[in-house]
């Protein structure tokens, strides 16, 4: 006769949720079941309806089959928002404002507007926390990597983009396209002011820093700036260049939220805009 131990329990519901998030509309695929006492209370995904994050159609399906969802266990494949610059309630906030007494988690939101602070924001409230088991958390992450890897990686000639440098080592690549063997180039970001940020090309000779240049037209040929800093200060609004066999990779600093050592308010991130030069 076997038993069923708690952990396979867990497992089938964190298993349900990536289910659910694999019914989402869009590119941004989160799942969330709420259950107690064995028995699912709701489910939820992202888009089943218009406008609504997974967890809040979980919790507004339960609320209009009269169930109470005091006292039960959220699984939810991603990190509940907890963003206070939006105008919407926090799915963190209406989390705890149910009373959700466990939350399961499959991947913290690599969005630096979120990354810990949902998470945060259910602990303060007393919710008993877990992570999904890690086979899992790697399912949860495959199911949602077509919205987080635009925090750790840009694709494209030009374009732009706003991420953590805390995260993921500091590295955020830059390729020309999709397809295998595509020009890439691995930059990595680190704090050392409140205006400025390193850059780092991965070992030495491959970085510079553009000065004065405040345009990607004004540089003329990357080849002619001086390469020999290892990791050099790019402020906000300046250019730092990464080179390669394959060519060049242009990066400016729009904006940077520093870290808290350098006066930041916690939510830590740099915004830069790229142009890759490819050579020949």
């Amino acid at each position: 006769m076997s038993v069923t131990t708690i952990g396979e329990v867990e497992r089938a519901y964190a298993a349900r949720a990536i289910e659910e998030a694999l019914k989402s509309v869009g590119n941004v695929r989160v799942g969330a079941v709420i259950v107690r006492g064995g028995a699912v209370l709701a489910t939820g995904y992202r888009g089943e309806v218009d406008a609504l994050h997974a967890e809040q159609v979980a919790l507004r399906k339960a609320e209009t089959q009269g169930v109470d969802v005091k006292g039960a266990t959220l699984y939810t494949t991603l990190e509940p928002c907890a963003n206070s610059r939006t105008s919407r309630i926090p799915c963190a906030e209406l989390v705890a404002q149910a009373g959700i007494a466990e939350v399961h988690i499959g991947e913290y939101d690599r969005n630096p507007q979120v990354y810990r602070l949902g998470w945060k924001h259910l602990r303060d409230s007393g919710i008993v926390l877990r992570d999904f088991p890690a086979d899992l958390r790697e399912r949860a992450r495959e199911a949602s990597e077509d919205f987080t890897k635009v925090f750790i990686r840009g694709v494209g000639l030009s374009g732009g983009a706003k991420f953590d440098f805390t995260q993921n080592g500091g590295c955020f690549s830059i390729r020309v396209g999709e397809a295998k063997g595509t020009p890439e180039w691995e930059t990595r970001w680190t704090n050392c002011g409140a205006d400025a940020i390193y850059l780092n090309g991965g070992r030495p000779g491959v970085v510079a820093h553009a000065r004065y240049a405040e345009k990607f037209e004004e540089i003329d040929d990357p080849d002619a700036l001086d390469f020999e800093d290892h990791s050099p200060r790019i402020g906000v609004g300046e250019i730092g260049v990464v080179r390669n066999e394959q060519g060049h990779v242009l990066c400016k600093v729009k904006a940077l939220e520093p870290t808290a050592d350098y006066g930041g308010a916690g939510q830590v991130s740099v915004t830069i805009a790229w142009e890759i030069r490819l050579r020949g």
